[in-house]
């Protein structure tokens, strides 16, 4: 059982710091974080779906941001963001490592 949960933390902190690195090309440019979605999911449904726990939350707040905000303020905002990433992936790192050493 304390197997599964390591695994499951450490996905989920990979899955995090995949956001992070997907949040910082966004904060370069709004372009070129569309430009690598498009990129990767290449239209296509079944990718975007598959691809979702990797680069669909920040793709989301990212577009939300740019619409609502000017450039200013979405990239005052996608910097607190990937603080937050930041922290949320040392906290999943953490109780991963801890419920490795467990077993």
């Amino acid at each position: 059982m304390v197997d599964i949960i390591t695994v499951v933390f450490g996905v989920i902190g990979t899955f995090t710091v995949f956001n992070l690195l997907f949040a910082c090309l966004y904060l370069f440019s709004k372009t070129l974080g569309n430009g690598f979605y498009r990129w990767i999911v290449h239209d296509l449904e079944f990718l975007m779906i598959v691809s979702f726990p990797l680069f669909g939350p920040t793709q989301f707040i990212a577009s939300q941001v740019y619409e609502r905000f000017n450039w200013f303020a979405a990239r005052v905002v996608l910097i607190f963001y990937s603080i937050g990433l930041m922290i949320l992936a040392v906290i999943f790192f953490m109780l991963f490592g801890y419920f490795a050493d467990m077993t």
